[in-house]
């Protein structure tokens, strides 16, 4: 027994105790020391490798206590039975890198003006709101603080006609992550219908929830409520102030055709995905559909992540009465996902007046940059720049273009990826501009000049 080697590392921050138990231990995971072998006495041990007894002692103790040592009375400290199940352990993790664009320009859609973004005066409510209420360090209200639900029902009915009260809103990390929530209010037998070409990451969501989904074609008024009437869908996703990633805007008539086919079935709803809706650029925007219905058939979604930055993730979903009452039994005692400290800076930047503030100013430097992002393709044909902070141009040197704009570092998109079903030939290349600064907007310039 006295043949195992332990050398204490002097240099190590790990106190010898411990050195001595991880050593005892790995020579008992190896099998170096063998099952019911009698270790040697403390007072032995200690003497044998030049250290303290009660160094020993607590060594011995840890081990007992684990498992690995049992204590045996008047006889002494005994090995244990100590299996250790035989895997792979030397798999190779690939190191994981932070994805960095490498391109000299990339047209994104979730892009925003990053130098516009309020810093100072949000780190001024921010602090505001540390320093005045600690007590935010709390858990809060699963569907988020009432305030800002308050103040998010008032910015809603007066801006897109929205119709509800704060208790109908809950307030959540992400679209995405809000979205999943949801889907679990609904039966699962029911079947989901979303636009094709369509927001992928909404089919990966009920995909990954193994819900069945029929994929619905769109023409120049959004989704097509002709071939919505001819699938079995109970639960239709839509995008009817931008479409993504079209950029048609459902005129009021379509939009009285939907409300009416989620009024002729049993328990049928209209998910509306509100997104851009605030960057309307040439006419009075359309209101919401929520607001337009008579029914409680119409769960409206939108985030302050377009208007503010991508990383705030401050998403909110306004829930008819029925799928309120099933979320407050599935889900009321979750926690929240947006901190409460960013939900109060967030209220107070809206309710006092900064965000109606920053979204005017904003929109003006969108506008300008619209603009010069349209008069620089020239002749292109191209549609979607009323709304939104995207544009598409339709051309049949598409793929072409795109191809090239990669040989000369510049992301562009097609709107062939955005397609759910079989492949399809759009001709049509995707431009977000929010994020273009002038040097991006000269590299398209110059790419364009080649084909068009």
């Amino acid at each position: 027994m006295f043949n195992f080697i332990f050398t204490a590392d002097k240099a190590s921050k790990k106190p010898l105790y411990e050195q001595l138990y991880s050593y005892v231990a790995d020579e008992i995971k190896n099998k170096n020391i063998k099952e019911n072998e009698r270790m040697p006495s403390k007072k032995a041990l200690a003497k044998y490798l030049g250290i303290s007894v009660n160094t020993v002692e607590t060594a011995y103790s840890i081990l007992v206590q684990e498992g690995y040592l049992r204590a045996v009375a008047r006889s002494g400290f005994y090995v244990c039975k100590v299996d250790i199940p035989v895997g792979d352990r030397n798999f190779e993790y690939e190191e994981e890198q932070e994805s960095v664009t490498a391109y000299k320009a990339d047209f994104k859609t979730n892009k925003v003006d990053i130098n516009s973004f309020p810093y100072s005066t949000w780190i001024k409510l921010s602090k505001e709101v540390m320093y005045s209420t600690p007590e935010y360090l709390n858990s809060g209200n699963v569907k988020g603080d009432y305030e800002l639900r308050e103040s998010i029902a008032k910015y809603l009915h007066e801006f897109r006609g929205v119709k509800c009260s704060p208790m109908q809103i809950v307030v959540g990390a992400g679209i995405e992550y809000l979205t999943m929530l949801l889907t679990e209010l609904f039966d699962r037998d029911k079947v989901f219908a979303v636009e094709n070409p369509g927001y992928k990451k909404i089919s990966a969501i009920l995909r990954n929830n193994n819900r069945k989904i029929n994929y619905i074609d769109v023409d120049e008024n959004g989704l097509c409520t002709d071939c919505l009437k001819q699938t079995d869908s109970d639960i239709v996703y839509v995008t009817p102030s931008h479409q993504f990633p079209t950029g048609a805007v459902m005129h009021v008539w379509r939009r009285m055709e939907l409300l009416s086919w989620a009024e002729e079935g049993e328990d049928r709803y209209i998910i509306e995905d509100d997104y851009n809706s605030e960057f309307n650029f040439s006419i009075k925007p359309v209101p919401a559909m929520q607001g337009l219905a008579n029914s409680d058939r119409v769960v409206y979604l939108s985030t302050f992540s377009r208007v503010l930055a991508p990383s705030i993730r401050i998403a909110y979903m306004v829930l008819p009465k029925k799928l309120l009452e099933k979320f407050d039994k599935h889900f009321g005692t979750y926690s929240s996902t947006v901190p409460r400290f960013e939900q109060h800076t967030l209220n107070k930047f809206i309710s006092g007046g900064y965000y109606s503030r920053h979204l005017s100013r904003v929109k003006n430097i969108y506008k300008k940059r619209r603009d010069k992002i349209i008069q620089s393709l020239g002749n292109a044909d191209i549609s979607g720049e009323r709304v939104g902070l995207h544009i598409v141009v339709k051309t049949d040197k598409a793929k072409e273009i795109i191809e090239y704009a990669l040989k000369c570092d510049v992301k562009l998109y097609d709107m062939d990826d955005y397609y759910m079903t079989e492949n399809k030939k759009s001709n049509s290349i995707i431009i977000g501009y929010a994020g273009a600064e002038d040097d991006d907007i000269e590299l398209l310039k110059n790419i364009f000049d080649k084909f068009i």
